[in-house]
């Protein structure tokens, strides 16, 4: 488990970091989506919430997973991190960042089966296997980080190599929908209680959520555009970065 500090002072620096780097963008006159922003502070909120709460049993580690490792990285991939950092960060680091997306290893974890193998592997290792508890922390490192990537790959503004075709990534999403699902009743049948079955239940609103984003990222991005309407300033450099 990771300590509750180490949670509360990620959200700090994901907040701080990000607000300030968006205040730089408004003040050199460009405009960044407020729905952005909102992903932003949700996810820091998440892991505040999760770093506050107290862990007493099997049912308030399930609550702080939910929080962690399944909410807040779906919410940090719609906050399009890398994106704003592409915008804002000095040039060097910027080509610094523009190469490493392009990088093999960007290519691989970024390739669909690969990302969801992550996602689901760090979840059934964590509940499945009896390893140490210092390694719990770890796990869920990894599942923050595995959690983010597929998010992103599935819904993300933040640019990625290749993106699968709407009709790969429903697939994926339903894959790890199916396999949180048997997990959480292999926990119930071991005696999981009330704890699998707010794994179960809990799983499933963060993943009909994910679904709504991807369909609702679909439907934005099909949709006829008004003839002749003008694009918003930005806009162009916003898609110039997806």
């Amino acid at each position: 488990m990771i300590p509750g500090w180490v949670l509360l002072l990620a959200a700090g620096v994901l907040l701080a970091s990000y607000l300030v780097a968006e205040g730089g963008l408004h003040r050199r006159g460009d405009r960044w989506p407020v729905p952005r922003t909102g992903a932003a502070v949700a996810a820091a909120v998440a892991w505040a919430v999760a770093g506050l709460w107290p862990v007493r049993g099997a049912v308030d580690d399930v609550v702080v997973h939910l929080l962690v490792t399944m909410a807040a990285p779906v919410l940090l991939a719609l906050s399009a991190p890398v994106s704003l950092a592409l915008r804002t960060v000095p040039p060097r680091l910027r080509g610094l960042l523009v190469r490493a997306l392009h990088l093999h290893w960007s290519r691989v974890v970024t390739w669909l089966p690969v990302a969801t193998a992550l996602e689901v592997g760090g979840l059934y290792l964590y509940y499945l296997v009896p390893v140490p508890p210092a390694v719990h922390g770890l796990l869920m490192v990894h599942m923050v980080a595995a959690g983010w990537l597929f998010a992103t790959v599935l819904v993300g503004p933040d640019p990625v190599p290749h993106r699968p075709v709407l009709a790969a990534r429903a697939v994926a999403l339903l894959t790890v929908f199916a396999a949180h699902d048997v997990l959480a009743k292999l926990l119930h049948a071991r005696g999981g209680g009330a704890a699998a079955e707010l794994l179960f239940y809990g799983g499933d609103v963060v993943e009909l959520l994910t679904a709504v984003a991807l369909f609702g990222r679909w439907y934005r991005r099909s949709r006829p555009r008004p003839v002749g309407r003008p694009p918003r300033p930005g806009a162009v450099r916003d898609r110039a970065t997806r």
